[in-house]
């Protein structure tokens, strides 16, 4: 007998998504193959880790952009627990943990709890819209990928506004692009970790755990009852 015919294969969404899903995963093997020849000799380099653990530039990546997203949007769902905890993890890395470098807030005691723009309109019931992956972000849904792209881009454009001003030349104009496009990818991969650490399998399995983890946040965000366990 044949196997059953995948109920989200199909149509344009899917055909476009499977080869973002390819490209992506070549684009970021070849990224893999690179950290690991540059961190070999680096690594042998390198004293002993200190007790602190030590920091890294995804540690501030993280702190610049999962704590203030997740604080607008626990916020938005009225979360004020969450929100207000995320304030603190960012005050707490910005500063002693020199922007975020070291995870300083964690240590003390103040564990993440990240949330973001798309759990928040899937708690008020929006739906999902559909199962797409970004180019250079990966998994989404059409719900998570709106809402992701259009708060980056909104944060960014604030932050490009604040620091080059309307009497920009054409030359920063093209230079601020460049930065904030790179930035986009950056930050938009980085609101949802759980969905960065899934990895690249096939292309089935790696939407099937990406939609498996976003339902069940957005389920306890809601509060709903946790599914029955099955016996055997």
């Amino acid at each position: 007998m044949y196997p059953p015919k995948d109920p989200a294969a199909g149509g344009v969404l899917d055909v476009y998504s499977r080869y973002m899903f390819a490209m992506n995963k070549a684009v970021y093997g070849k990224i893999d193959q690179l950290s690991a020849w540059w961190q070999g000799p680096q690594a042998a380099a390198k004293p002993a880790a200190t007790a602190s653990g030590g920091g890294s530039l995804t540690n501030v990546v993280a702190n610049l952009v999962n704590e203030p997203v997740t604080a607008i949007a626990a916020l938005a769902v009225g979360d004020f627990g969450n929100s207000w905890r995320s304030v603190e993890r960012f005050g707490i890395n910005s500063t002693i943990g020199v922007l975020g470098y070291y995870d300083t807030a964690t240590s003390w005691g103040f564990r993440p709890a990240h949330t973001d723009a798309g759990l928040s309109l899937c708690r008020a019931g929006v739906g999902e819209g559909g199962y797409v992956v970004l180019p250079f972000v990966g998994p989404r849904t059409v719900r998570d990928a709106v809402a992701d792209v259009v708060l980056t881009n909104a944060v960014l454009w604030v932050a490009a506004g604040s620091l080059f001003g309307t009497g920009a030349t054409l030359q920063t104009i093209a230079i601020a692009e460049t930065v904030e496009i790179v930035a986009d990818v950056v930050a938009t991969r980085q609101i949802d970790p759980q969905a960065k650490a899934i990895g690249f399998t096939d292309y089935a399995t790696t939407r099937d755990r990406y939609l498996a983890q976003r339902r069940a946040r957005c389920a306890a965000l809601r509060g709903d009852p946790a599914p029955p366990r099955k016996m055997g």
